[in-house]
């Protein structure tokens, strides 16, 4: 009885460790920060204006008016796409992800 106690207890945490690990259960918001500061920090920078190397490869700054004039849909195409310097994303991330990333993006792009 103690060993299936035990094997059932085990089974549930390597189902809650998976499901944390593929980032169940947490916000669509931290869940698209995370997203953002794994994919796109090191060129679009912390806040979306552009890294330095970000900047010398003519990343878009997400608080500029030609950011802010493309529809949410637009942008998804840049990420899954990519555009100039910029590699294509479509082939790494699910859809849902490129669109809690566009989301997270227009958040940025809010912020002074």
């Amino acid at each position: 009885m103690f060993e299936r106690l035990l094997a059932r207890t085990l089974a549930i945490a390597i189902v809650l460790g998976a499901a944390a690990s593929l980032g169940f259960g947490q916000p669509a918001n931290d869940s698209a920060a995370s997203t953002y500061k794994t994919n796109c920090v090191s060129c679009h920078g912390v806040d979306g204006r552009g890294s330095p190397v970000g900047k010398s490869l003519h990343a878009a700054d997400f608080h500029s008016v030609q950011v802010k004039q493309q529809s949410d849909a637009q942008l998804a195409t840049v990420i899954a796409e990519g555009r100039g310097n910029m590699p294509p994303f479509g082939s790494q991330l699910s859809k849902d992800q490129i669109t809690a990333l566009v989301k997270y993006i227009r958040t940025l792009g809010k912020a002074k």
